[in-house]
């Protein structure tokens, strides 16, 4: 049987060890999944050249150097639809990793109105050519540009997602929001799209900090520390089973795009108690684009790490924090000021909730209430 440091550390916390002595393995400590120099570890399977009859690259085999490895990151050409893909296959985790734009578009949308698009397979099973002859049977964290966070089936099964309806060029959609009921999307290959609550993204040619957090049939999406979306009980109604493992692939899907610091930890499902939050103000108002305002929240309960925070709301991403670097362990006792501030041009009296987000998910009876000026 082959065992991995992440296989290894997530039986040590099935069986409540945690270890913690020189040359052990910490149960909270990174695995990395890429090391910077070259693909071992990872698999690649291509399609044919696009537009073309031509046979499939299939697997291992990419002669037009779609995936390559320069200064410390996965280089994906976008040349040709495939993906590069984890050997190993991963449950109840925390993956992290950094995302960039390149320049350059393929067919079918070399056209510079055409947004960039990748994205990030888990709970990914064979076959390789599974969905659109190139891309396992998994859940997709979409990678595009201004949309980081969608989420797409593609044949892992539906979930269910806290969603409400929205307008997106004329046709009505779904959209994760916190605040509402729990319904279930629809299970289509290439379908069941759920938008990300919002756009924490930075610029073009700026690397992007996404993470995914998985617990059982759950999983959490965050962009640059912001939750934007949050799905529940993955479910395969054809072998009725949820869906929790898989591996982990990176979509080539006809645009130049770059990842590196590809990393993952086990989720830790021991804590001693439920965290205890309070803030020096329930509710912040007039805030502007100049002068961020200053929020303080103290934990009075136990030690317990922050991984992310949320803004819920119609316009959420008006809102920006100055963030610290997740995830951050609160000591009991202990303060975090977080300033906040709007973006340029964020209409009047426009509202936001702020929640704290942990590993095994939001800070329960913590919320924030924002306005802008």
């Amino acid at each position: 049987m082959k065992f991995n440091i992440f296989c290894l550390s997530n039986i040590l916390w099935v069986f409540g060890i945690a270890t913690g002595a020189a040359g052990q393995i910490q149960s909270s400590a990174w695995v990395p999944l890429f090391n910077g120099k070259n693909l071992a570890g990872w698999d690649t399977y291509m399609r044919q050249p696009e537009g073309t009859n031509e046979k499939p690259f299939a697997l291992n085999n990419d002669p037009l150097k779609v995936y390559t490895v320069s200064e410390g990151a996965i280089h994906v050409s976008g040349q040709i639809w495939g993906g590069v893909s984890t050997k190993d296959d991963y449950e109840n985790y925390h993956l992290r990793f950094k995302v960039k734009w390149g320049e350059k578009k393929w067919y079918p949308s070399p056209n510079d109105s055409i947004k960039r698009d990748a994205g990030l397979l888990y709970h990914a099973t064979g076959p390789f050519n599974f969905a659109y002859g190139c891309w396992l049977r998994s859940s997709e964290l979409q990678i595009q540009e201004g949309e980081i966070g969608d989420f797409f089936g593609v044949g892992a099964g539906s979930a269910e997602f806290p969603m409400s309806k929205i307008k997106v060029k004329g046709k009505i959609l779904d959209q994760y929001n916190a605040a509402a009921p729990l319904r279930r999307n629809a299970d289509a290959i290439g379908g069941g799209r759920v938008y990300r609550s919002g756009n924490f993204e930075r610029k073009h040619g700026d690397w992007n900090t996404a993470e995914l957090i998985t617990r059982g049939a759950d999983a959490v999406y965050i962009v640059n520390g912001y939750v934007v979306n949050r799905l529940f009980n993955t479910y395969r109604d054809s072998l009725q089973l949820q869906t929790t493992r898989g591996k982990i692939q990176f979509q080539s899907e006809g645009a130049e795009v770059f990842y590196k610091e590809i990393e993952l930890r086990p989720v830790n499902f021991i804590r001693k108690s439920a965290p205890s939050v309070t803030a020096d103000l329930m509710v912040i108002k007039n805030i502007n684009s100049e002068t961020p305002q200053n929020l303080k929240i103290t934990n009075s309960g136990d030690d317990f790490e922050l991984v992310a925070v949320e803004l819920i709301g119609a316009s959420n991403d008006q809102f920006r924090f100055e963030l610290p670097a997740f995830p951050l362990l609160l000591e009991k006792g202990k303060s975090l000021t977080l300033p906040i501030f709007v973006k340029s041009g964020t209409v009047s009296h426009s509202t936001a909730k702020l929640r704290l987000e942990t590993i095994l998910g939001p800070v329960a009876n913590f919320e924030v209430n924002l306005e802008s000026k």
